[in-house]
């Protein structure tokens, strides 16, 4: 479920369950939807009010007040949960939820620690630390909660850095064991080489018996089967009677398959499940799975796989109670598709894993290259989008949001693997032959277990395991799994705590005292500042946003005296990192927003633009009021450049937009509206308007394009391109959010049969979907493409009178450039996303424009240009008179 299905699960629930009056306590986006909101920055230590209702957003408890944030469970009851967010009730005769519900079992986890935290000061000396623990220790029967709480951390700490630290030179037995019962496979898959093995030697059940025994495993709490592909061997039961009658008794098991033989892979994993419940031990099964269909089968060889894997999910999952989840190996093959996987998986219902196919000496895979890592940069890039996707609205684990988070820094960033793993000094390999190794991808065999004692191989070669930490692991993109330490969640901590300064009403407060002289009327083009940081909604930025970015440097660059340093902050920087060099845009310092290289650069710089974008109900906002309070303290320049203004209605962001203007020296706006608003309102007087800046982009790009001859198969063809995107709640206009969620549907399927008679009317052989947009945040414009395609072919067998087309859907993130060829190589095109509108009338191409801003920013764009008989509303679409609109664009 994504955050927006969240969120709107909260307001309905609320709206069904409460009254308009009653009082809420919520984060700042529910004030546009409820009339009582006070917002998380909003709220002191004793709220002067009672609440009805409080909804705590999971990942952002540190924006509350710790105080405040520990009174809710205790004087209110939990009442509705989601993976996100859990509503609290203080009315009478409200239903508690269940204390076993996960969801509120995970938040008082993540309040528990605040507590710790609040209890303690993370500040304290590391002698005064030991000092405090040995205290403690002596003092446990008569120990507060909190220094309880805070003494298991203490432990918990002492124990990661026993295990980090100090585990290389005073080697721990392991407490995991990867077990490979075979080394044969009846898959041919593209990262493994498997296959091509004969079958050799196979420890039996009670070789195996003997080497578990063994001293070495005496701490070992969970044992995971593969191979190979384990289940082709017929004693895989008894392999497991032994795995569960170790002593001392293992905490779990698990087998991983790849579903090939469907009856027998389903015989033998009951078989080996039914063992391990009646031995009390916990077990899962794991189930290959890389793409839909003949992706799957093409990845691992073997027609039909797909077909059995997904039976095989289904029915564990519908027809046992064994845990099931399936486990993706993404390879250079599969890696445009992986999207439409997590799609199909989340419509599903399955729940699974997904990595990056790595090079490990124990699938003999070396020879691999063609397959594995193999990515180009825009790939790779992709792929990163795809792991930011993963981690923020699919896993729900910390530890394996952890590891997305790394595999993500390791191919977008080219950084080094940033998290540990527990075979560097807690886990084991076992080979079928009996072969003990620290790890599968590159720890060379340490002896055989059936042939030497398992300790004495293990505790003799540790040298061994310090080359391949030192050598390997730094690269190493397999997904090894490690918990969240101690020192991430206080490091996390104090960094919320260093940010609590850029909350919008703490801001507000203390830029009351910046004092602004009048503004003077100044030449932006005959400035001489040295150094100049850019911020804005980059980080998140759209192919419209590129375009903007692009053309605030080039003007920049084109002052008498450029500046020596430009700064961009951004939000998420990895994105901006691909866009500065997608766009070529030169050297470029990004820095993150909120971070101390951000905070240095607004101390510094001698002027500071906001970039673009609208200024909006948002959070985010801080920052900008941030930088413009800094540089106004040391008479530096402060501008606005080509922004927009709204969706802006709530009391709170519209006073930050008001204080932003204050603090500016220079103002333009990129359309009438904005303008008006920012005079009347705002009191500007000086504010200008100005064409969008992306404008200065597309005409750059005009008259490169205009030299491009397209292919003759490309203009024989007549073809459509589209660049819609999701209609989201923001833009909800005077609807209630039942209306909108009624409205939706029905707008979305008129729209897809617009799209089709459009492509008939044209004669439009092809059919394009191509994203102006393509990060989780901020609606990735292709998973809406991928769900509207389905529509479309609907659309298109309902009017069977149509003529028949090809659906092209766009997989991979698109550049501004690769946007404005499609337009320009196109009969005609159907923009949504508002600066599709602007590339496209800028470009000079037939289109017609949705406007799903309700006469916002997309019909003052037009009217501007005395083209609104482009515009069709939404409510037009959603209310079916869209034809005749559309058939005068045709004549």
């Amino acid at each position: 479920m994504s955050f927006e299905q969240d969120f709107l699960e909260v307001l309905g629930f609320i709206k069904q369950h409460g009254s308009p009056q009653d009082t809420v306590f919520a984060a700042a986006r529910f004030s546009s939807q409820l009339e009582t909101v006070s917002t998380y920055s909003s709220i002191s230590k004793t709220p002067d009010i009672p609440f009805q209702w409080a909804v705590l957003h999971q990942d952002e408890l540190d924006q509350i007040h710790p105080h405040f944030l520990l009174s809710i469970p205790k004087t209110m009851l939990p009442v509705f949960a989601n993976s996100t967010y859990v509503v609290f009730c203080s009315k009478p005769h409200a239903a508690a939820l269940p204390e076993t519900h996960p969801h509120l079992q995970s938040l008082r986890e993540s309040i528990e620690w605040i507590e710790a935290r609040q209890g303690i000061s993370a500040k304290l000396p590391k002698l005064l630390l030991r000092s405090a623990i040995a205290s403690l220790k002596r003092q446990k029967n008569s120990l507060s909660p909190k220094i309880k709480s805070f003494q298991a951390l203490s432990k918990t700490l002492i124990g990661e850095i026993r295990e980090e630290y100090l585990g290389q030179l005073f080697p721990l037995k392991p407490t995991i064991l990867n077990l490979m019962v075979n080394d044969v496979c009846n898959s041919r898959c593209q990262m493994c080489l498997i296959w091509k093995n004969k079958k050799d030697r196979e420890f039996s059940s009670s070789d195996l018996s003997q080497i578990l025994n063994e001293e070495l495993f005496s701490n070992l709490q969970y044992v995971g089967v593969s191979g190979g592909e384990p289940t082709l061997r017929s004693d895989l039961p008894e392999l497991f009677e032994v795995i569960c009658a170790k002593q001392p008794k293992i905490l779990g098991t698990g087998i991983i398959t790849n579903g090939i033989i469907e009856e027998t892979v389903k015989s033998r994993v009951l078989k080996s499940a039914e063992i391990c419940k009646a031995n009390h031990v916990p077990f899962n099964v794991m189930i290959s799975l890389d793409g839909i269909g003949e992706v799957h089968d093409t990845v691992r060889g073997r027609i039909n796989n797909f077909k059995s894997t997904l039976s095989l999910l289904q029915f564990f999952k519908q027809e046992t109670d064994i845990p099931v989840s399936f486990g993706c190996t993404i390879t250079r093959s599969n890696a445009p598709y992986v999207d439409e996987l997590l799609d199909y998986v989340k419509d599903a219902g399955f729940y699974g894993r997904f990595r990056i196919a790595e090079f490990i000496d124990r699938l003999y895979n070396s020879d691999q290259s063609e397959f594995i890592r193999s990515f180009d940069e825009k790939t790779a890039y992709h792929l990163a989008l795809f792991f930011f996707r993963l981690e923020h609205d699919y896993e729900q684990d910390p530890i394996f949001k952890k590891t997305y988070r790394n595999i993500r820094g390791m191919l977008a960033e080219k950084k080094p693997r940033q998290i540990g793993c527990q075979y560097q000094t807690r886990g084991a390999v076992l080979t079928a032959r009996g072969d003990l190794l620290y790890c599968s991808p590159k720890s060379p065999i340490l002896g055989n277990a059936l042939e030497q004692p398992a300790s004495s191989i293990y505790f003799s070669n540790v040298s061994k395991r310090r080359d391949v930490i030192k050598n390997h692991c730094d690269n190493c993109i397999h997904d090894y799994h490690q918990p969240i330490t101690v020192r991430e969640r206080l490091a996390d901590q104090r960094e919320a705590r260093r940010r609590e300064k850029y909350e919008c009403a703490s801001l507000l407060q203390a830029v009351k005292h910046v004092a602004k002289p009048q503004p003077t009327a100044i030449e932006v083009s005959a400035l001489k500042s040295k150094s100049v940081l850019i911020v804005g909604w980059y980080g998140t930025e759209t192919v419209g946003d590129k375009a903007i970015l692009w053309s605030v440097i080039q003007q920049l660059k084109a002052r008498s005296q450029p500046p020596q340093e430009i700064y961009l902050a951004s939000l998420y920087p990895f994105i901006s990192r691909w866009t500065v060099q997608e766009m070529q845009l030169g050297n470029i310092s990004i820095v993150e927003t909120y971070s101390k290289e951000f905070e240095s650069a607004c101390n510094h710089v001698d002027e500071v633009v906001v970039g673009g974008g609208p200024l909006m109900d948002i959070e985010p906002l801080n920052h900008i009021l941030y930088a413009f309070s800094r540089v106004a303290t040391r008479r530096a320049i402060a501008r606005v450049e080509g922004c927009g203004v709204g969706p802006l209605k709530s009391p709170l962001y519209t006073q930050v937009v008001s204080e932003i203007f204050r603090l500016s020296e220079h103002i333009s706006l990129r359309d009438t509206p904005s303008v008006r608003r920012c005079q009347t309102e705002f009191g500007r007087n000086d504010a200008v308007e100005i064409s969008d800046p992306a404008v200065n982009y597309v005409l750059n790009a005009k008259s490169q394009l205009s030299r491009i001859e397209p292919s003759s198969e490309v203009a024989q063809k007549p073809r459509i391109s589209c660049f819609l995107r999701e209609w989201t709640p923001e833009y909800l206009a005077d609807l209630s959010l039942a209306d909108y969620e009624t409205t939706k549907p029905v707008f979305e399927h008129q729209l897809a049969r617009l799209v089709s008679q459009a492509a008939s009317l044209c004669g439009a052989s092809e059919v394009g979907l191509f994203p102006m947009h393509t990060f989780q945040v901020g609606w990735d414009d292709r998973c809406f493409n991928r769900r509207f395609s389905r529509l479309m072919m609907d659309s298109a067998t309902e009017a069977s009178e149509l003529s028949p087309f090809s659906l092209e859907v766009e997989r991979m993130p698109v550049s501004p450039a690769e946007i404005l060829q499609h337009m320009q190589q196109s009969t005609f095109n159907i923009c949504m996303r508002f600066h599709s509108v602007l590339f496209a009338e800028t470009l000079g191409v037939p289109y017609v424009a949705i406007d799903y801003t309700s006469g916002g920013k997309i019909a003052a764009f037009l009217g501007s240009r005395s083209k609104l008989d482009r515009l069709i509303s939404l409510q037009e679409i959603a209310s079916g008179h869209w034809e005749t609109r559309l058939r005068s664009l045709f004549r």
